[in-house]
Parts: C-alpha cells; structure tokens; sequence
C-alpha cells in the first residue's frame, strides 16, 4: 500500500469544499490522499508520526477557520502547505503568511493553479493528449 503524501483538509458542507476534492481527485491518485474534515482529525493526523507525508492542502472557508489553523503552525512546519484563503484581505493574507504556505490561493478560484501545484511538488506530470505530443510529419513539397 503506497505511503500518504497528501493530506488534504476541507471543512463539511461547504460547496468549496466539494470542489476542491473533486479537483486533487482529478490529479493526484487518493491512494496517496488523507482527506480530513474536522481540525480535531487534522489535529489528530498531525500529531501522529506521518511518515511519507510531503504536502498539507488546507482550505480556511472562513477568518476563523483560518485561526483555527493557525494554532497548528507548529505541527505543519515539516509539510510543504498549500493554504486556501476565505477572501484576499490583507489581515487574511498577513495571518496566513504565519503558517509559511509554499502556495497560496483563494476561495473564489477554480482551484486549477492548486491543481498545478500539487502536480508539480507531488511529481506528477500533466496529463497531454498525444496529438499535443506528436510531431508533424513534415511534407514534400512546401
């Protein structure tokens, strides 16, 4: 069985949270996803050995949401975060800053830049259709 390296925390019942799952679904295999939905389990995978575990995706759908995570500082300081803000006030973005995200993104985004992202600190490629790839086989005559 293939070693976490996702850990991914989305608040329940919340539309962004919906769509968020449904985006890393779509680019990194959930062989490898822990999907916590409480900061009591998030509290509860930090504060156990996590070996493996490379990236923290943390998605704050409110301030205090956000101040909630922030009392996890400490135990994230090991994982790359990715963090993704309820607006883009500055207070917000100062606070998030404390938690030293290697990424930061918003609520409002269609979360394809955290898509990105995680596809490229987790490893994997992009998916390209091989007509994208393949070359033009040149012609005579032009």
């Amino acid at each position: 069985m293939p070693l976490t390296k996702l850990l991914l925390y989305t608040p329940p019942a919340h539309l962004a949270s919906c769509r968020l799952e449904e985006v890393v679904a779509a680019v990194i295999p959930e062989l490898i996803t822990r999907k916590v939905h409480s900061a009591a389990a998030l509290a509860q995978v930090l504060g156990s050995p996590h070996e493996g575990l490379e990236v923290a995706l943390l998605l704050a759908t409110s301030r205090e949401r956000l101040g909630e995570l922030q009392a996890f500082g400490q135990m994230l300081e090991s994982l790359r975060v990715i963090l993704i803000l309820p607006d883009g006030d500055p207070q917000s973005i100062a606070q998030a800053h404390s938690l030293r995200p290697r990424y930061l993104s918003n609520i409002q985004s269609n979360f394809q830049d955290v898509a990105a992202v995680l596809r490229k600190i987790l490893g994997y490629a992009p998916e390209i259709p091989p007509a994208i790839c393949a070359r033009p086989t040149p012609t005579k005559g032009m």
